[in-house]
């Protein structure tokens, strides 16, 4: 995090203190949510800063706020002073008037608010909202182009690219995930087979053997591979020593994302009922709440509640919204 280094004034100082003084990775992000909301916190969220992309996204987009304060406010050398003169609605304003995608002014915003310790309506208010029906990330990563990819690393050789893309189907891994992912992190289990992930270093989180995986929250997962995949999955790593990482970089060119959304509606696919044979009164859980199973979205499409639950887990989520807005697209 260099804010600081490449912009010399003392508001970017405190930009950077405050995002550095924020970084907890390993800490459950859920769990200290919760404590900021019980002690009061208007944001619902726990403060701090769990995964490196967030790190990596938030300093990114704050260093552009600092430099913008040092052309336009270059007077102003604390974060409150900023928040109260609306310096960071009037960044953000400034991105509106250039165009800026919806998506993209709302993580700018969501960067500001977490810097200025504020919501993000107390940013800006009046920003265009984003609509699940917009998004665009990964949609235009298809089978065909996974194919050709996967075909293209193993005829030159890219093995260990090859093969982290083939794990990432079979489990649904986020990319600083499978960067980590060892063979040790599998178990299997008679006809189940699993990817463990610790979260953290906590010793209590960590199998037998197994090497810690940080995740985003710090949060432990254990996530489903359809049994379709055991005895290629079994051969992928039988080329790996046990605490071997199978590919530490994955080329940016792989999208890691879409592949993720392969997953998740392969996973979907073999455990959803047919919705006619959902009880119309049935009901499900999620996140503390009885809810009907059958889960209608803001497009008026009808999912099974239980087999999104059961999806969400494993991707490391834990509301079917996400799921079925980020991931399940490819099913509409």
């Amino acid at each position: 995090m260099k804010i600081y280094d490449e912009i010399r004034t003392p508001f970017a100082k405190a930009c950077q203190d405050k995002l550095s003084s924020s970084i907890a990775k390993g800490v459950s992000k859920h769990k200290a949510r919760e404590e900021k909301i019980k002690a009061g916190s208007k944001r619902k969220s726990s403060g701090m800063l769990h995964a490196d992309r967030t790190i990596d996204g938030y300093a990114g987009k704050v260093k552009r706020y600092a430099q913008w304060m040092a052309e336009v406010h270059p007077d102003c050398r604390k974060l409150i002073v900023a928040h109260k003169r609306h310096y960071d609605r009037e960044y953000i304003q400034t991105q509106i008037d250039a165009g800026g995608k919806a998506a993209t002014i709302k993580s700018y915003t969501a960067a500001l608010a977490f810097l200025h310790s504020c919501t993000m309506n107390e940013v800006h208010a009046d920003r265009p909202m984003v609509r699940t029906q917009d998004a665009t990330r990964s949609r235009s990563y298809s089978e065909a182009t996974y194919n050709n990819q996967l075909r293209n690393r193993r005829n030159h050789g890219e093995n260990r690219v090859a093969d982290i893309m083939q794990i990432c189907r079979m489990t649904g891994l986020r990319e600083d995930e499978a960067e980590q992912v060892r063979p040790s992190n599998f178990r299997f289990e008679g006809e189940k087979t699993v990817c463990h992930l610790s979260g953290n270093n906590d010793s209590k989180n960590i199998g037998q053997g197994e090497q810690t995986v940080w995740t985003k929250g710090g949060r432990t997962r254990t996530i489903e591979i359809l049994p379709k995949y055991t005895g290629q999955l079994r051969e992928i790593l039988s080329s790996y020593q046990p605490d071997e990482k199978i590919c530490s970089k994955i080329p940016d060119r792989i999208d890691v994302h879409g592949i993720r959304s392969m997953y998740a509606c392969e996973l979907y696919q073999a455990y959803a009922r047919p919705v006619e044979e959902i009880p119309v009164k049935e009901r499900t859980v999620e996140y503390g709440k009885s809810r009907p199973s059958r889960y209608r979205d803001a497009q008026g499409m009808v999912w099974d509640r239980r087999a999104l639950l059961r999806v969400s887990a494993s991707l490391g989520h834990s509301r079917s919204s996400v799921v079925v807005a980020s991931y399940l697209w490819r099913l509409r």
